[in-house]
C-alpha cells in the first residue's frame, strides 16, 4: 500500500488528468445507463416461469416485436355526444398516420356511454429506444385534434405506461443524486469543519458515478441484464461507499499532519495505514454482490455485476484519485482548521469508544434491544416485489387514462390475462 501511496503522490497531476479524460470519453462515446435500462420486469423472468412459457407459445400466433397502447376518451358530465364521436374518429385516423403504428382497433363505448376506447398496435417493444418518441408522436397527434369542451383524451396502456414510468425513474434518479450529494456535503462539513475537504472527498465519488454508468451500459451489450433498479441503487451505493473510503483516508491524513508529517508524507502514510482496510471492505462488498449471479431472477442477476463494477471503480479512485487530490492541496484542504500537535487530543468520539470498550456487555444489550426491535417491526412489512405495474406514475397521462378505464370499463380491461392452450396434433 505504501507503493500505491507513493505512486499517487508522485504522479498526482497525471492521475487526475487520466480520470477526467476517461470519464469524459466514456460519457461521450459509450451508451448511457438510462438508454439500456429495461423497466419491463417480465423480460427478467427465468425461462421456466409459466408466463414466459405462455409468451413463447403465443409468439407463434402473432408477429414478434409488438406492443400496445390504449386511447381512452371520456366525458365526465354525461354521455358522449355526436360531436364527441366525430372527435374520436378523427383521433383514431390521426393515430393511423403515426410511424410504427400498425393498427388502430376501435373497441366501442363503455356501458355508461361516457367513455370510448381504442386499442393501438405498435411494431416496437416497450423496452425499445423508439418507444419514447412514438408515444410522444401519438400524443401529439391526439392533442392536434380539436376536442369538444368537456371531452378528455388520454393515451395509456403498456407502451405509454412504460414510457411514463421511465421518465419518472429518470427524474427520481436525478433527485436521489442531488439530495444524496447535499446530505453528504452537509455531513462532511460538520465532520471536517473545513471548506475544501468535503469537496475533495466527494469529487472521486461523483466522477466514478459518471464513469460507471456508461461502463455498465457497455457491459449490457455483452449480455449483462440491466434494469431501472440498477440506476437508483448505483447512485446511493457509490456515493455512500465513496464517502466512507474518503473519510477513512482523509481523516487519517489529518491525524498524520497533526503529528507533524509533511503533506506528501502524510498522504503516503494514510494510504499505507488505511488502504488495506478500504481494499478488503470493497472486496467484501464486491464478493457479496457477485453472489447475486446465482439468482434466477434477471434483475438480481444483473444487479450484482453492475454494482460490483461501480464499487471496483470506487476503490480504484479511493486509492489513486483521492490521494492525488490531497497531495495537491495539502494542508489547505483542511482550512480554516489549524492542524497542530495540540489539536490532536481525545475528543467526544474517543471518550465514547473508551466507554464502550469498558462496558461491552451493556453496549451489546442496548444494541440487541435497538436493532432487535427494529427487526421485529419489519415482520409486518409486505414487499411489493417487481411485478410490472399497470398504471403510470401519479399525475401522468397514462395514470389518468388507466383511472378512466377503471371507472368506466370492467376491471379485467385494465390488465387482461391471455390463456394459451396447446393441443396435441393428430
Amino acid at each position: 500500500m505504501r507503493t500505491i501511496g507513493q505512486f499517487a503522490v508522485r504522479l498526482r497531476f497525471a492521475i487526475i488528468i487520466v480520470w477526467v479524460v476517461a470519464t469524459v470519453v466514456c460519457v461521450h462515446f459509450l451508451p448511457s445507463l438510462a438508454s439500456v435500462a429495461n423497466s419491463d420486469t417480465s423480460s427478467f423472468l427465468p425461462s421456466s416461469a409459466p408466463s414466459v412459457q405462455a409468451t413463447n407459445l403465443a409468439s407463434t400466433l402473432q408477429p414478434k416485436g409488438l406492443s400496445t397502447a390504449t386511447l381512452v376518451v371520456v366525458r365526465n358530465d354525461g354521455p358522449l355526444t355526436a360531436a364527441d364521436q366525430a372527435a374520436v374518429i378523427a383521433a383514431e385516423t390521426a393515430l393511423r398516420g403515426v410511424a410504427h403504428v400498425t393498427q388502430v382497433r376501435d373497441q366501442g363505448d363503455s356501458q355508461d356511454a361516457q367513455a370510448h376506447k381504442a386499442l393501438i398496435a405498435v411494431d416496437v417493444l416497450t423496452s425499445s429506444e423508439l418507444a419514447k418518441d412514438i408515444v410522444q408522436e401519438m400524443r401529439a397527434a391526439i392533442s392536434a385534434q380539436a376536442l369538444p369542451a368537456g371531452l378528455t383524451a388520454d393515451l395509456t396502456g403498456s407502451l405509454a405506461t412504460n414510457v411514463d414510468n421511465q421518465a419518472a425513474n429518470s427524474q427520481a434518479q436525478r433527485l436521489t443524486q442531488l439530495f444524496s450529494n447535499l446530505i453528504i456535503l452537509v455531513m462532511l462539513f460538520i465532520v471536517y469543519r473545513s471548506l475544501l475537504a468535503p469537496l475533495l472527498t466527494l469529487i472521486p465519488a461523483v466522477l466514478v458515478l459518471a464513469l460507471s454508468g456508461p461502463l455498465i451500459a457497455q457491459a449490457s451489450t455483452a449480455g449483462l441484464p440491466v434494469s431501472s433498479v440498477t440506476q437508483v441503487i448505483l447512485t446511493v451505493l457509490i456515493l455512500g461507499a465513496g464517502t466512507d473510503y474518503g473519510l477513512f483516508l482523509t481523516l487519517r491524513m489529518r491525524e498524520e499532519l497533526q503529528r507533524g508529517l509533511e503533506p506528501h508524507a502524510a498522504v503516503i502514510r494514510a494510504v499505507e495505514r488505511v488502504g488495506e482496510s478500504i481494499t478488503f471492505s470493497a472486496g467484501t462488498v464486491i464478493g457479496a454482490l457477485l453472489c447475486l449471479l446465482l439468482a434466477q431472477f434477471g434483475i438480481y442477476r444483473g444487479l450484482g455485476p453492475g454494482l460490483a463494477i461501480g464499487i471496483a471503480l470506487m476503490l480504484l479512485a479511493a486509492l489513486t484519485l483521492l490521494p492525488a487530490l490531497l497531495a495537491i492541496f495539502g494542508r489547505a484542504a483542511f482550512w480554516p482548521l489549524r492542524l497542530t500537535n495540540a489539536s490532536a487530543r481525545v475528543g467526544a468520539w474517543g471518550r465514547i469508544s473508551a466507554t464502550i470498550v469498558a462496558r461491552p456487555a451493556i453496549t451489546l444489550a442496548i444494541g440487541l434491544v435497538l436493532f432487535g426491535g427494529t427487526a421485529l417491526l419489519a415482520l409486518g412489512y409486505s414487499p411489493a416485489g417487481f411485478a410490472g405495474t399497470t398504471t403510470g406514475p401519479t399525475g401522468s397521462e397514462s395514470a389518468s387514462g388507466t383511472a378512466a378505464i377503471t371507472t368506466h370499463f370492467p376491471v379485467a380491461v385494465v390488465n387482461p390475462s391471455t390463456i394459451i392452450m396447446q393441443f396435441p396434433t393428430s
